[in-house]
């Protein structure tokens, strides 16, 4: 797997297990810089990522833990381990749809109003 994936995986693993470091402004800005860019681009993906967390420490910190965990190993369709050239052509097409959708994901849901009318 190319580092830069792998890192752009570990924000993605970021961003599931603690959404609630990121504000919808954070998701926002997020979305608007990585958008444009194209799904072949993982280095500029990259580099648009570390640039963006270099100005939100908190996320940076929670960025380095995650890095310091240990990856699991991912296996493919059947439970088989896809081949390094699957793989990779793989990531590299869907990491900034993977990325995207992790952090529209990551959202929280709207909380619904009672429908009962208030007493006053």
């Amino acid at each position: 797997m190319k580092p830069e994936i792998q890192e752009i995986g570990n924000f993605i693993k970021l961003i599931n297990k603690q959404p609630e470091l990121f504000s919808e402004q954070d998701r926002n800005e997020l979305e608007a810089i990585i958008t444009p860019l194209s799904n072949h681009d993982v280095e500029g993906i990259l580099n648009k990522i570390e640039n963006w967390c270099k100005s939100n420490p908190v996320i940076d910190d929670a960025l380095n833990v995650v890095v310091g965990s240990k990856p699991i190993a991912e296996k493919g369709i059947g439970g088989k381990f896809p081949t390094p050239e699957a793989k990779a052509d793989y990531e590299k097409n869907n990491v900034k749809e993977e990325l995207l959708n992790a952090i529209r994901q990551s959202s929280p849901p709207e909380t619904e109003k009672p429908n009962t009318p208030a007493d006053d």
